[in-house]
This record gives structure tokens, C-alpha cells and sequence, in this order.
């Protein structure tokens, strides 16, 4: 009787950078910090010198994505960011409140007075894009005030009627290229941008004294 030796299959072999890459295009694309690149590349084994630097150059050969370029930028941020809280310290500390409904936004001093109350310019029709608009709109207004102070960088109290699918960090971003440290807060309660949102009067910040964001709100 003639005897046939066992056959195994053989393991596939290992995945390369580069075929993670084109495998994981989409979710890369995703992705915003090179702390979320670094965590793939450890669940994939890419973590000896060699196999880090060809992760690196997949990425940016194959899905154009500059991990380089994306870490510069987070240690920029994070030095800006140290500087900016140091300036904050001696600046003036602002409070806002913001609002909206899919018709217009509402913005109001530390008061609780209403001093930016206008339609949107476009139609909306999701609550987030309405909180987001109204949300910059109040950054927007801190920063004329920031400015007419005459200080390099302030301390501005952000609070939202609503805060669920907001991009916070995107927020903060925005308030501090205008030398802003934005501490954000959610008062659905008692919001009198909220309470005032639905005010028929046309309100232009223009006309208001933007002293009101900066004296404190009792």
C-alpha cells in the first residue's frame, strides 16, 4: 500500500505595510492624529525601526497621507497650545452663551443679554450644523471683543444650549487662531440664548457693547 505524507497549508505569510495600507485605505483616510496610525501599526506588528519607516512611506506612496507633515504639525499645536494658556492667564476671561434653531442662532453676553440674534444665511436642517454655526458665530464675537480689549489671548466660557455631535476639538481650534482658550460647557437649562432663540427681532452684534462678555456673569 503506498502511503501519501500529510500535507499541511503553509501560513500566509505576514502583512506588509504596504498591503495593510491598500487593505485599510478607507479607515486611514479617517483617521485625524498620528496616534491612530501608531495604534494600527502596533495591532499589525510594525513596530521594529525598519517596518516603522516603510509603514511611513506606504503611507504617504500609496493612500498620500504625511504622517511626517501630521506629527510636525501636533508637536506645533501642542507647543502653540502651552504658549496660548500662558497668555490666556493675563487676559481677559470672557462668557458667552449660544443657541440656535434650524432658523437662526442666538448669542448672549455673560448677562444673559442678547447681542447677536440673526437667520441663517442657508437653510438648515440638522440641529448639529445649526449648534456648530452658532458655536462659531459666539467665538467670532469673543474675538472682536478679544481684540477691542486690546489683549494678545483671553479665557472664553462657551455655553451651548446643546453639545451632542458637536466636533469640540475642532471648536477649540478655531478659538485658538483667534487667541482664544475655549472652555466649553453644556447648559440646556435656563440658556437664555436658548430662551431668546425664537425672538422675532433682527439683532447685529455691531450695535451692542461687546464690554458685556467680559464682566462677570452673576
Amino acid at each position: 500500500m503506498t502511503t501519501h505524507p500529510a500535507t499541511s497549508k503553509d501560513p500566509s505569510p505576514p502583512t506588509t505595510p504596504e498591503d495593510m495600507v491598500r487593505d485599510r485605505l478607507t479607515d486611514l483616510w479617517t483617521f485625524a492624529t498620528t496616534e491612530e496610525f501608531d495604534s494600527l501599526a502596533t495591532e499589525y506588528g510594525f513596530t521594529t525601526e525598519e517596518m516603522s519607516l516603510r509603514y511611513v512611506a506606504a503611507l504617504l506612496d500609496v493612500a498620500g497621507i504625511d504622517y511626517q507633515g501630521l506629527r510636525q504639525t501636533e508637536i506645533l499645536w501642542a507647543n502653540s497650545g502651552a504658549n496660548l494658556v500662558r497668555k490666556a492667564a493675563t487676559g481677559p476671561a470672557l462668557t458667552v452663551w449660544s443657541a440656535a434653531t434650524l432658523q437662526a442662532f442666538t448669542v448672549c453676553a455673560a448677562s444673559g443679554r442678547m447681542i447677536w440674534h440673526e437667520p441663517f444665511g442657508t437653510a438648515m436642517v440638522d440641529g448639529v450644523d445649526a449648534a456648530t454655526v452658532s458655536a462659531e458665530k459666539a467665538i467670532e464675537l469673543s474675538a472682536h471683543a478679544l481684540r477691542e480689549w486690546g489683549a494678545e489671548a483671553g479665557v472664553l466660557r462657551l455655553n451651548l444650549a446643546r453639545s451632542r455631535g458637536l466636533d469640540f476639538e475642532r471648536l477649540r481650534r478655531i478659538a485658538a487662531t483667534e487667541g482664544l482658550v475655549l472652555d466649553l460647557a453644556t447648559v440646556a437649562v435656563r440658556n437664555p440664548a436658548a430662551e431668546q432663540c425664537i425672538a422675532p427681532e433682527r439683532v447685529v452684534w455691531r450695535t451692542v457693547d461687546l464690554q458685556e462678555l467680559w464682566q462677570s456673569a452673576s
